[in-house]
């Protein structure tokens, strides 16, 4: 029997209305697919149900929603004995001062890393060889700004095991500034917290490992108290850190004292870091400053490294160790997930103090004038002019060197002050 032309074609109709609407349906998902990166793996599926036509959920839809992260970092704070007795009053202690003038950077920065460089004991204070620093230097940290401390570092067990549960006491009793400690556990569980910040919808996991601990040991009964150079476990961390966060830092103590390259040993490393995750690799230890740059690993992963960020306070009395660097990223989510480092630059500091060995600051390099030369505490010792200390920051971080620049999140980079 012939069928109905009118009929056929209002069915046709709608067919074809109905397969538009289907395509700007698979379409419309289409766009908001989560994209599976290679570096987040197996872990990353586990937690997602993919179907041929995704849910859309508020998940979908902010997981990958461009994002950008200031980030800068500083080196070691290195509280020797002189800064003690210039930080003291009464019978406590006031670090503020010597921040100040650099508190105005960190302060802009959606994130600041340092690392301290000696666990916050409850007991005496000392200094070198071994550090016990007091815990109103930890106060004065987070009054200045700073988000991410690391006491992954050679120093950390100066004081025993005791000091380094009182400094996880410390910043656990301080957890609601919003401060996080990492590079030091109470045990295993608590090691293996994933430790994030949380900027602009990005999650920013941070670690820290040091290369040894001036020949103590740790405790038998918490061999994770603190984090060592060890290949296996950085490669499960890195996993696991990779598998919850957007971006992973890590935090190295490594290379040689004093010497103004890196070496093959904190080259190899760099690159094994990058290999297994690693957006950004920020070291520290030599207490001068090394040079920075790209590793690219044979998989295809791409990170920016510093391999010495130097001192950023400290009363050691070489020209280099008066040199130090913060460096300043953008991490950035693209629509795909993956995370970029952008705009990398370090801005060189300088520690400054008068005569006396009284005055500590630490201070922009274009603050640092002639004036500042003259009466820097150093002065006739070493060499302390602007331009022989340029110089020298000049030719550790070459083309990354930038002016004063206040951090900035986006495209405009910062400003410069």
């Amino acid at each position: 029997m012939k069928r109905n032309t009118a009929d056929t074609g209002a069915r046709r109709r709608r067919v074809c209305a109905l397969l538009i609407v289907l395509c700007t349906v698979l379409a419309t998902a289409g766009c908001r697919t989560v994209s599976i990166k290679p570096p987040l793996g197996n872990a990353y599926r586990a937690h997602r149900t993919l179907h041929a036509v995704p849910a859309v959920t508020e998940t979908t839809l902010t997981k990958y929603r461009p994002a950008s992260v200031s980030l800068i970092a500083v080196g070691d704070n290195l509280i020797h004995g002189t800064l003690l007795r210039d930080a003291a009053r009464g019978n406590g202690y006031d670090f503020h001062p010597f921040y100040e003038n650099i508190k105005p950077y960190i302060e802009a920065a959606d994130i600041a890393v340092i690392n301290q460089e000696s666990p916050l004991g409850k007991g005496k204070a000392s200094a070198y060889p071994t550090f016990n620093t007091p815990q109103q230097c930890g106060q004065a940290l987070i009054d200045t700004g700073f988000d991410v401390v690391s006491h992954a570092n050679n120093h950390a067990m100066d004081s025993g095991a005791k000091a380094v549960y009182d400094t996880l006491d410390f910043w656990d009793a301080h957890a609601d500034s919003g401060v996080i400690r990492t590079g030091i556990a109470r045990d295993a569980a608590d090691r293996a917290v994933i430790r994030y910040l949380e900027r602009d919808g990005m999650k920013i996991g941070f670690l820290a490992y040091t290369y040894g601990l001036n020949g103590n040991s740790l405790p038998k009964d918490n061999p994770d108290l603190i984090s060592l150079i060890d290949r296996d476990k950085i490669k499960t961390e890195l996993a696991a850190a990779r598998a919850e966060c957007d971006a992973v830092v890590v935090i190295m103590h490594w290379g040689v004292e004093y010497e103004t390259k890196q070496n093959r040993d904190q080259e190899e490393l760099a690159e094994f870091l990058t290999e297994n995750g690693a957006t950004l690799i920020i070291g520290g230890h030599p207490h001068v400053c090394q040079p920075c740059g790209w590793v690219q690993s044979e998989n295809g992963n791409r990170a920016f490294c510093i391999y010495s960020t130097g001192n950023f306070i400290s009363a050691q009395s070489q020209t280099n160790t008066m040199v130090e660097a913060m460096l300043q990223v953008t991490l950035t989510r693209q629509k795909d997930g993956s995370v970029a480092v952008e705009n990398p630059g370090v801005m060189p500091l300088v520690c400054y103090f008068r005569s006396g060995w009284r005055g500590y600051r630490v201070i922009p390099m274009d603050d640092y004038t002639e004036a500042m030369a003259r009466s820097h505490c150093l002065a006739g010792r070493c060499r302390m002019s602007p331009a022989h200390l340029r110089s020298v920051a000049e030719d550790a971080f070459g083309e990354f060197l930038i002016a004063k620049t206040i951090p900035g999140t986006g495209t405009d980079g910062g400003q410069a002050a």
